[in-house]
């Protein structure tokens, strides 16, 4: 299998944490261009009918379903085993880092007075989401099969929770957006040091004539 390139999570981590910073910028000052619009969007297709559908969802963003994917990660991939503690620790700082910035930002969700940027739930699933892919990238699923289960990760769990954020009227589409990118930038980081440490690790040296002989005479 292929090692991952640094250079293409390096990429993804630097971008995303750009956009978060861009967004966080902005929502100080209030709304973005946009926020208004999606919300009367969002509130003129989605009626009360989807409602419990989208409770149902926006679980996706809590560790009612986070914990089990989690442990369902570990068992498909030998990789997310090995540096266990690395994968938790994104799962667990990035939404650190969220409830932290809420304060910094100090923007109000579209209803009532408590901060929403950036969106935790969305934080915390696209924080899995990136990692999914990543590790998934290394499990022996054969392509079909990656491309099929990251194909469920991306919609059930990064756009289906997003969504029901802004269905629910929890959230500005800005403060969904910027849980992603801030999601995003801590999981690529994660992949990117990780990728960086398979790249430098020395390539196994071929065995030697005696070390071919050796393993002949023992077969």
């Amino acid at each position: 299998m292929t090692p991952p390139d640094p250079a293409r999570w390096r990429a993804l981590c630097l971008g995303a944490l750009a956009l978060f910073l861009v967004l966080s910028a902005g929502a100080a000052l209030g709304t973005l261009p946009g926020d208004v619009a999606v919300r009367a969007l969002v509130r003129a297709h989605l009626g009360s009918e989807a409602g419990p559908l989208f409770h149902g969802v926006n679980r996706g963003g809590t560790w009612l379903v986070l914990l089990p994917a989690t442990a369902l990660l570990f068992a498909l991939s030998a990789h997310a085993r090995r540096r266990w503690w690395l994968w938790c620790a994104v799962l667990v700082i990035a939404p650190a880092i969220e409830d932290g910035w809420k304060v910094l930002v100090a923007r109000p969700r579209p209803e009532g007075s408590a901060f929403g940027f950036p969106s935790g739930h969305a934080t915390a699933a696209a924080a899995y989401v990136v990692s999914a892919l990543y590790l998934l990238g290394r499990a022996p699923l054969g392509r079909g099969g990656r491309v099929a289960v990251g194909a469920v990760v991306v919609v059930a769990l990064g756009v289906g929770v997003g969504t029901a954020r802004l269905a629910l009227d929890a959230h500005w589409v800005s403060d969904v957006v910027g849980g992603w990118a801030l999601g995003a930038a801590c999981a690529a980081g994660a992949a990117w040091w990780d990728a960086s440490r398979e790249a430098s690790a020395p390539a196994a040296a071929p065995p030697t004539a005696t070390e071919r002989l050796e393993r002949r005479t023992a077969d």
